[in-house]
């Protein structure tokens, strides 16, 4: 034996453990849950706690992801975060619709959560519905609103059967090296196993309002204003080259010896106010005879 130490303090103890990324182990009770590393021997964070009803499953968005979803005894489902950047947290970023008032098992599946209302035990009952749920992540994430939020986007019903436990099966083929997956069901009061194929797309993940990025005001403004919007533009650049145009054929236009004309009568009008009449006359005989000189 490597090692022991104690990691939750709750009465009854580890409720189950789940790989995790690299050297970790997740492990959880009924009121927490956290990550062990195996090389330290130790739990290096605090475990994250904060829900009043017992905890029933939980299951792993993907080893990679910081994203942990639970399911309790009351039959919420609940999403924590155990990252914000770079540093470690305990953010509760979801809560699923309140569909069953069994607990749930759960499995994460390309985008989805798996499903199955499962009575703990000394509970189970031939009357209770038993369904299998595929919660859809990312209508979750968009928010809820007036319309429907496809939230549940598939709802598998097997009557008169009753699915007692389930798994899901995954292997790649060697010809076309796509991934083939499969659900294995046992059903109550049956015996042996049964093998369904398994076939979802990965839901586009939705776009943040809170990003600032520029293109998310374009969802929900009408084309027609964004068309409205681009012409009003075309036609202001249209005035103002038309403007410049005309500014320009005026330039072209203009007489330079009109020009010269009303300078030098400027010129005069200010001597005459500066210089008496007798200096006017003067200057004026002056450039006469300048002029009859060039000549």
């Amino acid at each position: 034996m490597k090692g022991r130490v104690r990691v939750t303090e709750d009465p009854s103890g580890v409720r189950g453990l789940l790989r995790s990324q690299g050297q970790m182990i997740l492990f959880y009770s009924s009121h927490s849950f956290g990550f062990f590393s195996v090389t330290q021997i130790d739990v290096q964070y605090p475990p994250c706690t904060g829900w009043n009803s017992p905890l029933y499953d939980v299951a792993l968005e993907s080893y990679a992801s910081n994203r942990v979803i639970l399911a309790l005894s009351d039959g919420d489902v609940l999403v924590f975060s155990t990252a914000r950047g770079k540093s470690k947290a305990c953010d509760l970023t979801l809560k699923f619709p309140h569909v069953s008032s069994i607990p749930f098992k759960v499995q994460v599946f390309r985008g989805h959560v798996m499903a199955l209302p499962t009575p703990e035990d000394g509970e189970r009952s031939s009357n209770k519905l038993r369904e299998l749920y595929f919660f859809n992540l990312a209508a979750m994430e968009a928010g809820y609103g007036s319309s429907p939020t496809n939230a549940v986007a598939l709802q598998a019903i097997f009557t008169p059967l009753k699915p007692d436990s389930f798994v899901l099966l995954s292997s790649s083929t060697s010809a076309s090296e796509r991934l083939k997956s499969q659900i294995a069901l046992r059903f109550q009061n049956t015996l042996g196993i049964e093998l369904y194929d398994l076939s979802m797309k990965q839901p586009p993940t939705p776009k943040s309002s809170s990003t600032g990025d520029g293109s998310s005001w374009l969802n929900w403004f009408p084309k027609i204003g964004v068309f409205g919007v681009a012409l009003v533009g075309v036609v202001i650049w249209n005035v103002r080259k038309v403007t410049a145009q005309r500014h320009h054929d005026r330039m072209d236009d203009f007489d330079e010896d009109y020009f010269k004309e009303r300078l030098r009568e400027r010129r005069e009008k200010r001597m005459s106010e500066r210089d008496g009449p007798d200096d006017v006359l003067k200057n004026k005989i002056e450039e006469i005879k300048g002029d009859d000189e060039d000549h």
